[in-house]
């Protein structure tokens, strides 16, 4: 099979200007997440802050939001273009970016600061909704049929670009500015050259032409007053079948990213260093492995490929936990950089897998909702299932089983899908 090796200049350009706003994006939630006792110290009252309830609240906030937002940007995106909707997603990110940047705590303005505060993570699920799976559309249909997959990653690789420099600004917070400084204000610094950032991003983005797919269906009459109506009239299964295959992104990203960052730090007792070196090493593995397992899946067969990615986890998840259960922390980098690798794999398809299950005209609307819902129900109790249930008996089963079940899921959900040869019209 003839699969070109490098990229053209065309093709960077979109790459860049549609990543680097996910990147933002999640650059901005996870530093949030992070630093969650912080910021919720920060603005809001010390008896309300003390509630084990108020994180798992905010982040209920932005998972309610996204398929709002999905719902917005995705009409907005098959009745007047990708770009169209994608320059504004960027703009609806920056309100936020800049809002984090400029507001002041509750010791300062009291219940407003809880308002505003409240509302920054309102917007951020909104914009989140929108920008992710305009991202995966507008990739996926600037792309030439031999290179779907690869091309198709990169929606997967901004978000870990993200997650990796928000992770690198934590440890600088941590190690390099005193509290004193944090508290004074050090910490909207980064905020506000994300804000900067988007604006570059935004001009970028206004320098794009509309993919080719949009552009050939507005010229023979193919698009919809109403897409979003038809997309839950006649697109309810592949809906569904797009939630199954997303359970293993809400599962991939609790078990790494939450569950094991809690094991870390309350199961094994780790310093910050060494749970620090864990993280980021496990971000890393993510950035190697998802465009070298997209290219990758061009030659073996997306949907093969992703299938194999599936099965091998759920055979290895039991063993995987097994081992990490006995505390080696040389091990932990073995078990973690495992996971890491695999998961990545199904991620760098994913966004082929679940926008080609939805013709063009309804393309940008049916990938939001199978997305955020997904995102919105399977990763909305995640965290919930971390805490209670695998936090509370610290038994290796649990981990593998949550595993192994949302392996089972994409699995069936799998079933359903044909190979993607192209993104047909």
């Amino acid at each position: 099979m003839n699969i070109p090796n490098r990229t053209t200049p065309k093709q960077r350009f979109i790459i860049l200007a549609t990543i680097l706003g996910n990147s933002l994006e999640w650059f901005d939630f996870i530093l949030f997440g992070m630093m969650a006792p912080f910021f919720i110290s920060l603005f809001f009252p010390e008896s309300l802050g003390k509630s084990p309830y108020l994180y798992p609240g905010l982040m209920a906030i932005v998972a309610i939001a996204r398929p709002i937002g999905g719902f917005i940007f995705g009409t907005m995106g098959d009745k007047k273009g990708r770009k169209f909707a994608l320059v504004r997603t960027i703009c609806f990110m920056i309100i936020p970016l800049f809002l984090a940047a400029l507001l002041p705590s509750y010791k300062d303005i009291g219940p407003t600061a809880v308002f505003l505060f409240v509302l920054m993570f309102l917007l951020q699920g909104i914009s989140l909704g929108g920008e992710f799976p305009g991202a995966v559309v507008f990739l996926i249909e600037s792309a030439k049929k031999k290179t779907l997959g690869y091309i198709g990653s990169f929606a997967y690789f901004g978000i870990f670009i993200g997650i990796f420099f928000a992770m690198i600004e934590v440890h600088l917070f941590n190690t390099e500015v005193s509290p004193e400084e944090l508290r004074a204000g050090a910490w909207r610094l980064p905020f506000f050259l994300s804000g900067m950032v988007g604006i570059v991003v935004l001009l970028l983005r206004r320098l794009l032409r509309e993919t080719p797919f949009f552009e050939e269906a507005k010229h023979y009459g193919c698009l919809l007053k109403e897409p979003l109506f038809n997309t839950f009239h006649k697109y309810k299964k592949m809906i569904f079948i797009g939630m199954g295959l997303m359970v293993m992104d809400t599962v991939g990203f609790n078990l790494v990213l939450i569950y094991s960052s809690f094991y870390y730090t309350s199961v094994l007792h780790l310093p910050y260093f060494q749970s620090t070196l864990l993280q980021l090493f496990t971000v890393v593995l993510f950035l190697v492995t998802t465009l070298f397992a997209g290219r990758l899946s061009d030659y073996v067969g997306i949907r093969r490929f992703a299938k194999w990615a599936l099965w091998i986890l759920f055979f290895l998840a039991s063993p995987i936990y097994f081992l990490m259960g006995w505390k080696i922390y040389w091990l932990l980098f073995v078990t973690q950089g495992i996971l890491a690798i695999l998961l990545a794999s199904y991620f760098s398809v994913l966004p082929v897998l679940v926008s080609s299950l939805f013709p063009i005209e309804v393309r940008y609307s049916g990938t939001a909702t199978a997305m955020n819902f997904a995102i919105a129900i399977f990763g909305g109790v995640g965290p919930f299932i971390m805490v209670q249930v695998i936090g509370q008996f610290q038994s290796p089963v649990w981990p593998s089983l949550y595993l192994m079940i949302g392996c089972a899921l994409s699995l069936l959900s799998l079933a359903k899908v044909a190979q993607p040869k192209t993104v047909d019209i």
